[in-house]
């Protein structure tokens, strides 16, 4: 095969030649790595023929481009290019909006100029259309050239303008949490929606203007627990039910027996961290007796409640039919469909259609489950709104979905197969990381008008008012890696950045929800004006802010406004951890340094930085000139550092709740699995304990910026 084939190709889909890991090293992309990613986008890599026709149509521009990005209210020009066509044409046009409304006209046009292509001349045409509303609009044209017809078709993102930001107010702040963590007197063992409407109502209550959550999620219970490996990004984790607070309850807990039940709560309420497959095993036994409960009174019978399912059922269509088909198929034979039996693998075959047909119930008892979830979200959205939080739920919407997982099995056409999504070199994993989920193929997302990237933006925005964006940089590229190789043989994969954007912007003014773009990490040039200029907050770390070449921290008033600024993340040492430098030791003991001596530049740099720190927090006035450097993180230093974020111009500040607790332990340790509690910490008090404080130890050091709401 001629390499020069598929080094072109590879050009023309998007994957770059090379890239550079965080120490500035140049990897050059290998020719396996470029054939296996384009045999991974569907292209034929097995012939040579193949190829060479492959590229020439390639090569060729497109007779209308597949999407298309305007604004809202301009006029916009579809340029349309017609093989062996150069003179005056009659095109005609349909435009259907998302309602199915057509409209249909006609037009006839000459060329503005014949252009050279590899097959010919090539006539380019320019077709006005009017100023459209904001929205999505599928464009097809037909052009009666003499002795042939042209039929093409494009999806237009007609966008408002940048993404939604709140007017008349500013220097905002909230909590950040994992859900999973709240240790309560009367949770099963895991955090729940009743212990996160204490949590509004007391950050409410402190002036605080948001409550964030890790990502909500449907995971691969009990096995995976990651809330950043979903098996969906569209539905979500049962284990966050608050079950008694559902009408069914009382019922199933007298069929199941309250005391047996209370015992197995307390047992899980008293345990250390989170076990999941015995939290999981109980209120799965308890939701089924409530559906047998719920289909016996309401849904065969038809009552008011029974018919709430029905709607909510029909408002989510084919989605939730497809989930829920997963999940009753995934109860048989597993959390991955590549394991099933050959017939079901398919998820619009006629085996799984049959099954969803002859076990209804079955299907609908996860139908069921996620209904109970959304009531649940969307009450604890309208409390935020009535105790006057001015932004409410803050969601984090995970990178991707695990592979085998549901949204795979039914969205198969949108992703990459045979590759996995993750990253180059870096800190905290020397070798790369693969991450284990298929990338959406950047072709495709344009062919199918971009239907499961707005399917999952809508569902994530739904009763939110902020929301995350995990690893930001995939809306410019995303790292691709094949199966079978190593993180660091990967290859950059380019994405349509102007449409994923416009997207965005489109959803968020509909939901008048905020946008965060977490840009951690490798950033290419130019990636954090462009999501600033669409009014994306960008991610502003405590740790991170440094005035490179030196490690010095970024004085408050130079951070950005459009952002959103914390201490730390999930991933990342909480202040007392830092401080006492916890986490190094568990990398240590964990053997995560590849070297003795990069475990000693870690504890040297990690002693410079908390200096730098001291010296920082006295430059401000907001220690004492005299304050020496302790061996522990205490309340006046961690008041002060949170007081150097409160200072800062960014919209949004947010304090953990580690944080908040004074805890040193980090919810998930990088480049780890069993060896360490990943999301299953709880935290070291009781929720009952801390949230009754009508002063509020951070809440404080935000009224002292002049923070919060009055």
């Amino acid at each position: 095969m001629e390499e020069s084939v598929v080094h072109e190709l590879a050009r023309l889909m998007g994957i770059e030649p090379h890239y550079f890991d965080i120490w500035g090293n140049r990897h050059e992309v290998s020719i396996e790595t470029k054939k296996a990613l384009l045999e991974a986008m569907g292209l034929p890599v097995k012939s040579d023929e193949a190829m060479r026709l492959e590229l020439e149509k390639r090569l060729l521009p497109p007779v209308l481009e597949p999407s298309v990005v305007a604004l809202a209210g301009a006029g916009i020009d579809m340029t349309v290019f017609l093989p062996g066509c150069t003179a005056e044409t009659s095109f005609r046009l349909v435009l259907v909006n998302e309602k199915k409304k057509a409209e249909r006209f006609c037009i006839r046009l000459a060329p503005r100029e014949a252009v050279e292509t590899p097959r010919g001349k090539c006539g380019r045409y320019v077709l006005p259309l009017k100023p459209l509303r904001e929205g999505y609009y599928n464009l097809s044209v037909v052009a009666s050239c003499p002795g042939s017809k042209t039929e093409a078709h494009s999806f237009l993102i007609i966008t408002p303008g940048p993404c939604f930001l709140p007017d008349g107010y500013d220097r905002a702040w909230g909590m950040t949490l994992g859900l999973h963590e709240i240790r309560s007197r009367r949770n099963w063992g895991i955090g729940d929606f009743r212990d996160l409407g204490d949590l509004v109502d007391w950050i409410a209550g402190l002036g605080g203007d948001f409550v964030g959550i890790l990502p909500l999620h449907s995971i691969a219970l009990p096995g995976r627990v990651s809330p950043y490996s979903p098996v969906s990004r569209l539905y979500r984790n049962f284990l966050f039910l608050d079950l008694e607070g559902a009408p069914e309850f009382a019922e199933a807990a007298g069929s199941i027996g309250r005391e047996a039940l209370e015992a197995e709560m307390f047992s899980h309420r008293r345990g250390k961290y989170v076990n999941y497959r015995g939290i999981h095993a109980l209120k799965l036994r308890v939701l089924k007796e409530m559906f047998r409960i719920f289909h016996e009174r309401h849904y065969l019978k038809r009552t008011a409640r029974g018919r709430a399912l029905e709607a909510f059922k029909k408002k989510e269509g084919g989605d939730i039919l497809g989930y829920a088909t997963f999940m009753a198929l995934s109860d048989m034979y597993g959390l991955n469909w590549r394991d099933w039996p050959a017939d079901f693998r398919d998820s619009g075959g006629a085996a799984a259609l049959s099954f969803r047909e002859k076990e209804p119930r079955k299907v609908l008892f996860h139908i069921y489950v996620q209904w109970l979830i959304e009531d649940q979200i969307g009450s604890l959205s309208r409390r935020a709104a009535e105790r006057g939080m001015r932004a409410g739920l803050y969601f984090d919407l995970a990178v991707g979905v695990m592979s085998g997982g549901s949204d795979e099995w039914n969205f198969r056409d949108s992703l990459a197969v045979g590759v996995a999504a993750g990253a180059p070199p870096d800190e905290f994993s020397r070798g790369g990381q693969n991450w284990g989920f298929p990338p959406f193929l950047p072709s495709r997302m344009r062919e199918n008008g971009f239907a499961l990237f707005i399917k999952t933006i809508r569902k994530n925005l739904e009763h939110a008012g902020m929301l995350r964006i995990d690893h930001a940089m995939g809306l410019f590229r995303l790292f691709w890696i094949p199966e079978g190789m190593k993180p660091e043989q990967g290859a950059y994969v380019k994405y349509p950045t102007a449409e994923l954007m416009g997207i965005l912007e489109i959803e968020s003014r509909r939901r008048k929800a905020v946008i965060i773009a977490e840009d951690l990490g490798t950033v290419e040039s130019g990636v954090r004006e462009t999501l600033m200029g669409g009014n994306m907050l960008s991610y502003r770390l405590f740790y991170y802010e440094r005035l490179y070449p030196s490690a010095e921290l970024v004085p408050p008033g130079l951070f950005p406004p459009r952002a959103f600024c914390a201490v730390s993340t999930h991933d990342l040492p909480t202040l007392c951890g830092y401080w006492a430098e916890k986490d190094i030791a568990i990398k240590r003991r964990l053997s995560l340094y590849p070297s003795e001596e990069a475990h000693r530049d870690d504890l040297s740099a990690r002693r410079r930085d908390k200096a730098i720190i001291v010296n920082a927090l006295k430059k401000e006035g907001l220690i004492p000139d005299n304050y020496e450097i302790p061996d522990r993180m205490n309340e006046e230093l961690m008041f002060a550092i949170y007081r150097h974020l409160g200072r800062t111009p960014c919209l949004f500040v947010a304090a953990s709740l580690e944080d908040w607790l004074q805890s040193e332990e980090q919810p998930n340790m990088p480049g780890t699995t069993d060896a360490y509690p990943n999301w299953r910490i709880k935290a070291p008090v009781h929720l009952e304990s801390f949230a009754g404080d009508d002063n509020g130890f951070l809440a404080a050091a935000f009224r002292a910026e002049g923070r919060g709401r009055r």
